[in-house]
C-alpha cells in the first residue's frame, strides 16, 4: 500500500463504522477526501480493517454498491430519528446470499469468496452493529468538518473526538490560542 491510507485509522470500533470513516473531512467540502476512490483502494481497505485475509479483485460496480451502502449507513447513523427503512433492500439481498454458521448462537454470515459478496458482508456487519447494545455509544466526532463516527467506550461516555491526537488536539490548540489571544 502506498501513502493513500496515511492519516486513516480504524477508530470506529467496528467494520461498518470504519467503512463510514473512509470519507475524511465529510462535513468540510473543501477538504473532503473519499479514500475509496478506486476498486484497488477498497481491496486495500478490506485487508487494512481485517475484514478479509487476502486482496479481492474489486469491480467498479461493487465499488459503487459499497459506496452507496456507506452513505446510506452514514445517514442512518446520523439522522434523528434514524431512517432504518433505507437498510431494507441491502439487508434482504444480504440474507439471500448468507449462510447460517454451523453452531449456536444462530448467526448469518457471508463468506468473502469474491467481490460480489462484499456488499452483503458489509450489510450483515452493519445489522450486527445496529442490533447490538452499543447504539447509544455511537457518536460523531465534534471536530469541525470531521464527520467520522466512533463507538465511545469511555466509562462516563464523554469521548468527543475521533482521535485525541487529531481533532482533539486541534480543539485543544484552538482553545489555547483563543485564551492567549485576549
Amino acid at each position: 500500500m502506498d501513502g493513500h491510507w496515511d492519516g486513516y485509522d480504524s477508530i470506529g470500533g467496528s467494520v461498518p463504522l470504519d467503512l463510514v470513516n473512509t470519507v475524511s473531512w465529510r462535513r468540510d467540502p473543501a477538504r473532503r477526501e473519499d479514500r475509496l476512490s478506486a476498486p484497488e483502494r477498497l481491496s486495500e481497505w478490506i485487508v487494512l480493517v481485517g475484514a478479509g485475509t487476502g486482496r479481492l479483485e474489486i469491480s467498479e460496480a461493487v465499488l459503487e454498491a459499497v459506496k452507496d451502502f456507506r452513505e446510506t449507513l452514514y445517514r442512518v447513523l446520523t439522522s434523528d430519528p434514524p431512517d432504518v427503512t433505507a437498510l431494507r433492500r441491502p439487508l434482504l439481498a444480504a440474507y439471500r446470499h448468507a449462510e447460517l454458521t454451523p453452531s449456536l448462537p444462530l448467526r448469518w454470515q457471508v463468506p468473502l469468496v469474491d467481490d460480489t459478496a462484499l456488499p452483503h458482508f458489509l450489510a450483515l456487519a452493519a445489522e450486527d452493529l445496529l442490533r447490538s447494545g452499543e447504539l447509544e455509544r455511537i457518536r460523531e466526532c465534534e471536530g469541525p468538518g470531521c464527520g467520522w463516527i466512533f463507538t465511545d467506550h469511555t466509562r462516563n461516555r464523554s469521548r468527543r473526538w475521533c482521535s485525541s491526537s487529531d481533532c482533539g488536539n486541534r480543539a485543544r490548540a484552538k482553545r489555547h490560542y483563543d485564551k492567549t489571544r485576549v
